[in-house]
């Protein structure tokens, strides 16, 4: 039970922080939890895959210099690219059937996985990962254990925005979309000063 416990905690050690993921995840849960929920799934999807690697030590050659500048790059075009994207839908009306539409629920997956898949912090995170499993006494049950913790947050988070939304103006829901934007900006630009400016300046 301990080992399933220490995944749990591990789960929303990596889940719960402030990121990239949960401001999207917010901005969506404002107009849709289904539409957030489907984000959440598509970037745990990609933590699934890097659990697969990591079972079989094949994340160990994805942590190089190298290969974690280049998915710095795409990460943090990415990025900017959904920052554009919620400012360019501020003014935009919500209309419902387009949040119904199965076409939109799977690129939202997509999204969530590519924004995970383009992370190098969590490629960073599951590498280490491979020094904490080591320490366990049930490594299965850990590593359900974590699934379980990302799965409770991906559910439970998007769940209190949507549900608090009617308590927010449309004001405010305007200032919050131009501060996940501006937040976002500010992880693409801090993946490329980590891995490109930091060293020269």
């Amino acid at each position: 039970m301990s080992s399933f416990l220490q995944g749990v905690l591990l789960g929303f050690g990596v889940a719960v922080p402030i990121g990239p993921l949960n401001i999207l995840i917010m901005s969506y849960a404002f107009t849709s939890y289904s539409k957030a929920l489907c984000l959440g799934l598509g970037a745990m999807s990609t933590d699934v895959f890097y659990l697969i690697l990591l079972s079989f030590g094949v994340l160990h050659l994805l942590n190089t210099p190298i290969t974690l500048k280049i998915v710095a790059i795409f990460g943090s075009l990415f990025l900017i690219y959904m920052a554009f994207g919620l400012i360019k839908d501020v003014n935009k009306e919500i209309k419902t059937k387009s949040n119904l539409e199965p076409k939109g629920y799977l690129n939202t997956y997509f999204k969530g996985c590519f924004l995970n898949l383009t992370n190098p912090y969590v490629i960073i995170f599951w590498f280490s990962m491979a020094a904490i499993t080591t320490s366990t006494n049930n490594l299965s049950l850990t590593l359900f254990g974590l699934i379980v913790g990302i799965l409770s947050w991906i559910l439970v988070f998007p769940l209190i925005i949507y549900k608090s939304k009617n308590f927010i103006s449309k004001k405010m829901m305007r200032a919050l979309a131009y501060f996940s934007a501006f937040v976002l900006l500010f992880f693409a630009l801090n993946l490329l000063y980590q891995h490109f400016f930091k060293e020269i300046l």
